[in-house]
């Protein structure tokens, strides 16, 4: 019999069960050596790892209320805004309309409607959306504390970081319509020259908006706090189920409500109001779609396509032919149900638009992503890809009307949108067909006047324009998943 020396830290194993004994002295009849297992030590939980930021969701819900904020102006836009919008030159007109900016001055001539009440409000709702995507403030009450007072500062820089993308950013005031890139008169109609003599001129830059929209959102966010904490929360708490209270908070914190909103929930909704739900609820999650998760990482296609393209060869100037061509799509899953793709062809080219021909064959190349469902025999996707189109030969005419000689390769920039359906034979093997819309973008002979930029009326846009030709085709071709 061994010496019955306590055991430090001991394990106790019986038939029964197996759990810990703390300097406990085996017994005799149940010996540590020798009794019998038959229960297998089940090892302790990892630790709870802290919940992370979420970052894609927080720039996801940021690029909607892009769309949220872009969408109605692009609707409404009058000619001149659509001109410059459709049939200007992208790149050089925003660098163009950068280089005007005027930070000497404090106002650029918005109402204070739109300085003081709009720009704040844009300011608290991507406050509101940051906050909502941060899990040490997503919580957070309005109190004189180090946690609340954190949590706004973060969203603060967050609505810096928003505005200042939605002033001078890629998507933007100044990319989108060009502000800062040409002077207009304030407080006049339309065509009111009398007016216009007297008026004072504006790009619509200045430093109001980088400066009131982050600080006048932090205002309005601690504002918005303070009434659900000491009028709206304890009228929620007395009165739980009615909708009328609801209503009421979440229209007088409107920022907040449409936060809520780009994250899908209802308006009203508190995130402190329901502490076991906040961690699944953090918003809306793009990579959750409905179907089944697709099998591998690419795909691979060889296809045929037919493109009806504009044909400038006589008598038919304006017309449409459609042009044959073959070419491959490349798709790299990056997402649950997101795809990078790649997609070149070439294409036999009767020709285009007089009295600039573009002809020979025709290379596009378009990079972009595709997502949608997927089943076990079927998938159902969208795609959009910017890219280029270019044509091998270019042919102007001459000041004497005459035919000039073919130019080298000319490249224009080119975007497609398409639809695409999938139908397996087996696991790594499918037939697909696509229906899609390439547009391309053309550069015209026809220029500005020089008129236009002349002062009080200054422009400094390029007089450049530009046709945007829309051509509808289709793609079949088998698949190879890998």
């Amino acid at each position: 019999m061994l010496p019955q020396e306590p055991q430090p830290a001991a394990l106790r194993v019986s038939a029964q069960n197996v759990d810990i004994g703390l300097y406990e002295r085996p017994k005799a009849r149940d010996n540590f050596f020798t009794a019998p297992v038959s229960a297998s030590i089940v090892p302790l939980p990892p630790p709870v790892q802290a919940e992370p930021f979420h970052w894609k969701r927080l720039l996801w819900q940021s690029l909607a209320f892009q769309a949220v904020e872009h969408g109605p102006r692009l609707m409404a836009a009058d000619a001149e805004d659509r001109h410059i919008l459709l049939n200007k030159p992208f790149w050089s007109d925003y660098w163009a309309s950068l280089s005007q900016f005027n930070m000497g001055r404090w106002n650029d001539g918005d109402s204070f409607i739109v300085n003081y009440i709009g720009h704040p409000a844009q300011g608290a709702v991507s406050g509101y959306i940051e906050a909502q995507n941060d899990p040490r403030g997503r919580d957070v009450r309005f109190a004189n504390d180090r946690r609340y007072w954190n949590s706004r500062f973060r969203a603060f820089l967050w609505a810096t970081a928003y505005s200042t993308e939605f002033e001078i950013g890629p998507i933007s005031e100044a990319s989108i319509f060009n502000q800062g890139g040409y002077t207009y008169p304030l407080g006049c109609k339309e065509h009111d020259r009398g007016c216009e003599k007297t008026a004072r001129y504006t790009n619509n830059t200045g430093w109001v908006d980088f400066i009131v929209t982050p600080i006048g959102g932090s205002l309005f966010m601690i504002a918005g706090d303070a009434a659900d904490r000491y009028i709206f929360d304890p009228l929620i708490a007395r009165h739980p189920h009615s909708f009328r209270y609801k209503v009421l908070r979440s229209s007088v914190n409107m920022p907040r409500s449409l936060a809520n909103l780009l994250a899908g929930r209802v308006p009203w909704y508190r995130d402190y109001e329901h502490p076991l739900d906040a961690s699944s609820r953090a918003g809306w999650n793009p990579e959750q779609t409905t179907g089944t998760e697709r099998i591998g990482t690419g795909d691979f296609q060889i296809f045929y396509s037919s493109l009806s393209l504009p044909d400038s060869k006589a008598p038919c100037h304006g017309c449409r032919r459609s042009s044959n061509g073959m070419g491959a799509e490349l798709g790299l899953r990056i997402a649950r149900h997101a795809d990078a793709v790649a997609i070149v062809r070439r294409q036999s080219s009767p020709g285009s638009l007089l009295p600039v021909t573009y002809g020979g064959s025709l290379m596009t190349a378009h990079f972009g992503l595709r997502s949608g469902i997927a089943g076990q025999h079927f998938a159902l996707r969208g795609s959009l890809a910017p890219g280029f189109a270019s044509y091998s030969s270019t042919r102007g005419d001459t000041a004497g009307g005459q035919a000039s000689e073919p130019t080298k390769r000319s490249f224009q920039f080119s975007f497609l949108a398409a639809v695409s359906g999938d139908l397996r034979v087996t696991s790594h093997l499918a037939f697909r067909a696509t229906v899609e819309q390439m547009v391309i973008r053309y550069k015209s002979p026809d220029r500005d006047p020089p008129g236009i930029g002349t002062p009080p009326r200054l422009s400094f846009l390029s007089h450049d324009n530009y046709i945007n030709s829309t051509n509808w085709g289709i793609r079949i071709g088998p698949v190879v998943g890998f």
